[in-house]
């Protein structure tokens, strides 16, 4: 029989603390505390959180995975003002927008929120700004349109791609707290994408031109350049996270709801765990390593409440039992 030698070609380490650098499937005991430990992976997973109290799509997003922020969107056949916070295992009621909106794009935090751009029967360019409680009105954009895609901070914040109302565009703007000013313009010009990152490092990617595409792009704070295709082309998707540590996940891939997830590395998209429920015109907000997903839709069966969180794979040390 071989043994833990042989497969790993080293005895089991006898050591008075933890190393500082273990390996992946290194075990070793632990003298100080008598247990014997090792080095494991756990793969990425999604699990169900605690359900929006407003089943909506098209809604807008931001935050983290444990101080969410949930607003706007269509509740059929209205279109809904609500807020909503997360708190890591539920959501609570906030202060209503001033505008009722759906496809709007959101940025920032809980506390420090931007919800900007979306439809109520025209094109909108308001900007609304929330500070935990309540929202105040702030910039309009130069452009108004839907279907848009945001990222960056309440005062730093990144508005792209969308429908004007006669064309599908490329603009992109750039917000310093109280206005908005033009930045450089997409590659491809596209809606019903997805966005992450920061005014100065921002990520497009997926949407709608007259196809269903992939494309991502990086932008530096002045100019978009290509980046690696999703590996599923998808539109209504959401995204999270950082222009070099992104994650898309949902959307319509072409004409019905997908649970595929991929994170992205800065260069390459790589296909994750999979959705609990599939899903598109749903919101996004958190990292990479810990997303949330929450409200969209999966078409006859109407909006959801549906919200999922995203644990990213991970090393770890863990205590071996014969359990």
């Amino acid at each position: 029989m071989t043994d833990y030698k042989g497969i790993q070609g080293s005895n089991i380490l006898i050591v008075s603390s933890d190393p500082a650098n273990p390996i992946a499937g290194q075990i070793w005991y632990n003298t100080t505390s008598n247990l014997l430990k090792g080095y494991t992976f756990t793969t990425a997973a999604w699990a169900s959180g605690g359900n929006l109290g407003t089943a909506r799509r098209q809604l807008g997003g931001a935050g983290t995975q444990t101080e969410g922020l949930a607003f706007g969107g269509l509740v059929s056949p209205t279109i809904s003002v609500a807020t909503e916070e997360y708190n890591g295992s539920s959501w609570a009621g906030g202060g209503n927008m001033a505008s009722s909106r759906f496809g709007l794009a959101g940025a920032g935090t809980q506390t420090a929120g931007l919800a900007f751009g979306g439809f109520n029967g025209v094109e909108l360019a308001s900007t609304e700004e929330y500070n935990g409680s309540a929202w105040t009105g702030g910039g309009n954009l130069a452009s108004a349109r839907i279907d848009l895609a945001g990222c960056g901070t309440q005062t730093a914040g990144l508005g792209f791609g969308g429908y004007n109302g006669t064309a599908i565009t490329n603009a992109t703007e750039e917000y310093n707290g109280s206005a908005w000013t033009g930045g450089g313009t997409l590659g491809t010009a596209r809606r019903a994408l997805a966005g992450a990152g920061l005014q100065t490092a921002g990520l497009a990617f997926g949407g709608f031109t007259t196809v269903i595409v992939g494309d991502t792009e990086s932008y530096n704070g002045s100019a978009w350049t290509a980046g690696g295709s999703m590996n599923t082309a998808r539109r209504r998707l959401a995204g999270a996270g950082t222009q070099t540590a992104a994650l898309g996940f949902g959307g319509s891939a072409p004409s019905v709801a997908t649970n595929v997830t991929e994170e992205y590395n800065g260069t390459s998209w790589t296909n994750s765990t999979n959705m609990g429920t599939a899903s598109y015109s749903l919101a996004g907000a958190g990292t990479q390593s810990a997303g949330l997903g929450f409200g969209g839709y999966v078409g006859g069966s109407g909006n959801l409440t549906a919200t999922e969180e995203y644990t990213a794979a991970f090393f770890s040390t863990k205590t071996i039992t014969t359990s």
